[in-house]
């Protein structure tokens, strides 16, 4: 048997040549498949984006939302400040700007004499082109429990008299037109260290007002005021005791700690030397009032922040280191001292920490005497006396009674848009 031999390399040629052998599938088809898996790529990653847009936009509006209202409560809050400031005569204003975030427009609108609806609307980042606005109103009324007192030292007719070097930390209003004196008038170092207001004119160069200013010929401003009648009644409503007796019952003295309050004491309350009293009520004396050396009225610390009123008929005498003293919470809870005389007031000691109230009458503070506020027809203060302000006194709360200050009425606080 013969064996052959052949060139396999020729006979792999010949196969390949016969059978056209090729790849599987056709290029065109890899292709369309790359173009559509592309395309739901593509559709995926769009509706993804759409949903990331639509919650950024969602959160940027609702962050300009927030910043709308809270420049509509700075309008309202700015609004009932400046209600308290004017005495009820401001009307409004128009695109306030607040910082880079916006600005705000407040109204007023008149219901009664003692009833008024403030209007606020804030606006991101401007009332012409508004991304985003929010109103709300409020009303606002004479408040049954605030006096105000916003300055320092507020007199009237009378006007303020400042001896060398006297001080008033706070500020001032008076109320006075220019006659012998100017409406404030100052000598030597005399100083205020708030802004000075008058109705009149303000003596130059003292008193200084560093840093604040002098603001002449002002409209008259609108005393605090105080309910007499009120207080006398919430006073006798817990006992009269009658000071004319013999014995007489409202010589306190002697040694220990004496309890003075919701008692209507009909004659004079003396306080003798060294003698300390605990106010913890409201206090009514139809004669006057007389502290001896060294004495001193506390207010029960019970009341905290609020305040308590010491009502007379009379005089105020105070001696020679006695003290009338506030609670010692954070803000101070003070004693007022009404007096309903015309009689001239002399304070002419140190430790009184308290507030004066004497719409008919000119109180007189001492040399080195300290006060912390005085409403009184007219001030003079010596030399060397200083007056200084609590700024918690520009919303003073009482036990009961009613003030003069504007406040928002509780549950009329709403958004409107």
């Amino acid at each position: 048997m013969k064996i052959k031999y052949y060139n396999f390399k020729n006979l792999i040629k010949i196969v390949n040549c016969k059978l056209k052998i090729t790849p599987k599938g056709s290029p065109g088809q890899i292709l369309i498949v790359g173009i559509v898996f592309m395309a739901v790529i593509l559709i995926l990653s769009a509706a993804l984006f759409s949903r990331v847009t639509s919650f950024i936009r969602f959160n940027s509006n609702d962050i300009t939302r927030e910043q709308a209202t809270n420049l509509a409560e700075a309008g309202v809050e700015k609004a009932l400040w400046q209600l308290n400031q004017t005495a009820g005569s401001y009307p409004g204003e128009t695109d306030t700007s607040l910082g880079t975030t916006g600005t705000f427009t407040t109204s007023i609108q008149p219901k009664t004499s003692t009833l008024k609806t403030i209007t606020a609307t804030g606006y991101v980042p401007n009332s012409t082109n508004p991304r985003a606005q929010r109103t709300i109103k409020a009303d606002v009324g004479i408040s049954d429990t605030i006096i105000a007192f916003n300055y320092g030292v507020q007199v009237g007719t009378s006007g303020l008299s400042m001896g060398q070097s006297s001080q008033v930390v706070g500020s001032v209003f008076s109320n006075a037109q220019d006659g012998v004196k100017k409406s404030i008038d100052g000598n030597q170092s005399s100083s205020i260290t708030g802004d000075a207001y008058a109705a009149g004119t303000i003596s130059t160069p003292y008193p200084t007002v560093p840093p604040g200013k002098k603001h002449e010929n002002q409209s008259p401003s609108t005393m605090p005021t105080v309910d007499y009648q009120h207080w006398k009644e919430t006073a006798a409503a817990g006992g009269v005791i009658d000071c004319t007796q013999t014995p007489p019952l409202c010589n306190l003295t002697g040694g220990g700690t004496d309890i003075i309050g919701n008692k209507k004491y009909i004659g004079n309350l003396t306080l003798g030397q060294s003698k300390f009293v605990t106010m913890n009520g409201p206090v009514y004396v139809t004669g006057n009032l007389d502290m001896g050396q060294s004495s001193r009225i506390n207010l029960d610390n019970s009341y905290g922040s609020d305040s308590a009123v010491l009502i007379l008929d009379g005089t105020i005498d105070i001696g020679q280191s006695a003290q009338i003293n506030p609670t010692n919470a954070t803000p101070k809870g003070y004693i007022m001292l009404v007096t309903t005389t015309t009689d001239t007031i002399d304070i002419s000691q140190s430790g009184v920490n308290a507030i004066f109230y004497a719409l008919n009458a000119t109180i007189s503070l001492g040399q080195s005497t300290h006060a912390t506020a005085i409403i009184a027809k007219g001030l003079t203060l010596g030399q060397s006396a200083v007056l200084t302000y609590d700024q918690g006194l520009a919303s003073t709360g009482f036990s009961s009674g009613p003030g003069g200050s504007w406040a928002v009425k509780k549950g009329t606080y709403r958004f409107t848009q």
